[in-house]
Order: structure tokens, then sequence, then C-alpha cells
């Protein structure tokens, strides 16, 4: 048998975990599904700067509140036992 004169050249087969146009063949719902998820993996790499400033300013208004509740309770326990006098009102 002699060769065959010309060949037909292919493309290698596209992975369908890895590329997107491959998997829409397979699979149309899968690939739109993928897509949605990459878009909204992009607005949260997007808004996560403004999400840690949001949460930063909770923690900090937290933590002043948590401050102001103990230097009141300092400055009652001052004052001494309510008890003492048996609840006298002056």
């Amino acid at each position: 048998n002699a060769p065959k004169e010309t060949t037909k050249p292919y493309a290698p087969k596209a992975n369908p975990l890895s590329n997107i146009t491959a998997l829409e063949k397979l699979d149309a719902y899968a690939a739109e599904k993928r897509r949605v998820a990459q878009r909204a993996e992009a607005s949260r790499a997007a808004n996560k700067d403004a999400l840690l400033k949001k949460k930063r300013a909770a923690r900090t208004a937290k933590k002043a509140y948590k401050k102001q509740g103990k230097a009141f309770y300092a400055e009652v326990s001052k004052q001494g036992s309510v008890c003492e006098d048996g609840f006298m009102l002056d």
C-alpha cells in the first residue's frame, strides 16, 4: 500500500472541564452555569474592598460601644452598693 498523499489535519480535542466552548457543545446549560459562576466570582472580587471596609467599620463601632459600656459600669461601681442603705432614696 502506498501512503496517502494528503493527511487531514485535525485540532486536538478540547477538554470540557477547562474549556467552556467545548463544554457548551456537550451541555449548554452547564456552560452557562459556569459563566454565571465566573461573573459572580468577578463581582465578589470587585466588591471585596468595600465589604471589608464595612465589616471593619462595624467592628470598630462595636468596640467603641463596648468600651463606653465598660466605662459606664466602672463609674457606677465606684458609687458603691445600692443595697447598702436599704434602698433609701433621698
